[in-house]
């Protein structure tokens, strides 16, 4: 069972936790392949049809660098069927103190849902500081987070429901969102007609979208959300890109093995706001600004 602060690390780097609704095991190595393609290393896969734990158990057995948990767990027999098919942790949509109680009492990670002060304080009771803000946009979205920020400074945020290409920029500039959930990128239409390659590319262009990319020049990213040299930096330059968080970005980079250019950042009283990176086969920097 994976340490809840390895799970933390690891949902902050993805910053994107794929939602998944999937009605058939056989479809998990082409999702796997599709996850593995646009960068992702996490899975949510909901209780929300009976192969659930089949597709646990596959991920778990087949694709070990991809962390599977279980969603929109209800029942503490969902808790026990996920577990012993391999799940790494638990999702549940509302705030269930049986279930958030059962699920600690085996040491296994859980993150209910909560979309109030009073939610978010019964989950602070039993020691719980990282959970899903559910369903997002209908409950206040960003405005809400930002305003839950000041006075639970210690609680981080999964949103979810609601979250699009379009807006997934905005959670994920705010400091106590730790990462989004999202279904969009992986509906069940998609997983039906196996059209993977479009989960692929839906993944990489929610990526770009997520670490600011979106009003970067079109030469320095392509249309498969891979960032590529502008044409006349073939021999070296700069690609300059406006991002909401440098860190968040050099965290979701890692998976592309950036590494920070020595020297390169720039630092005021609110912290780092400037810096380079270089990714091997990239022959220009990417220096980013915050």
């Amino acid at each position: 069972m994976a340490k809840k602060e390895e799970i933390k690390e690891l949902f902050y780097k993805n910053s994107l936790i794929p939602v998944i609704k999937i009605d058939s095991a056989e479809m998990v190595d082409g999702l796997a392949k599709a996850l593995r393609g646009g960068g992702l290393s996490v899975a949510e896969i909901t209780f929300r049809t009976k192969a659930a734990p089949k597709v646990i158990e596959k991920f778990a057995s087949c694709y070990e660098d991809i962390l599977v948990g279980a969603g929109t767990v209800t029942k503490k027999d969902e808790v026990d069927a996920a577990l012993l098919a391999g799940a790494q942790f638990i999702v549940s949509p509302g705030f269930n103190p049986s279930i958030c109680e059962y699920c600690l009492g085996r040491n296994v990670p859980v993150f209910p849902g909560v979309n109030n002060p009073s939610l978010i304080e019964q989950a602070m009771a039993m020691g719980l500081n990282i959970l899903k803000f559910f369903p997002a946009e209908v409950s206040g979205g960003v405005k809400a987070l930002n305003a839950f920020r000041s006075v639970y400074q210690q609680v981080s945020f999964i949103p979810t429901g609601g979250i699009q290409e379009n807006n997934i920029h905005e959670y994920l500039s705010l400091k106590n969102v730790l990462a989004c959930g999202g279904s969009w990128i992986v509906s069940a239409d998609l997983l039906e007609a196996g059209k993977f390659d479009e989960i692929e590319r839906l993944i990489k262009s929610a990526r770009r979208a997520m670490m600011g990319f979106l009003p970067i020049v079109q030469e320095g990213i392509d249309e498969e959300g891979q960032i590529k040299p502008m044409r006349s930096m073939r021999d070296g330059g700069c690609i300059e890109v406006k991002t909401p968080s440098i860190k968040r970005t050099l965290a979701m980079l890692s998976y592309l093995k950036a590494y920070v250019i020595p020297g390169s950042e720039i630092e005021n009283k609110q912290g780092l706001v400037e810096m380079s990176v270089g990714i091997p086969g990239l022959h220009a920097q990417i220096h980013l600004i915050e």
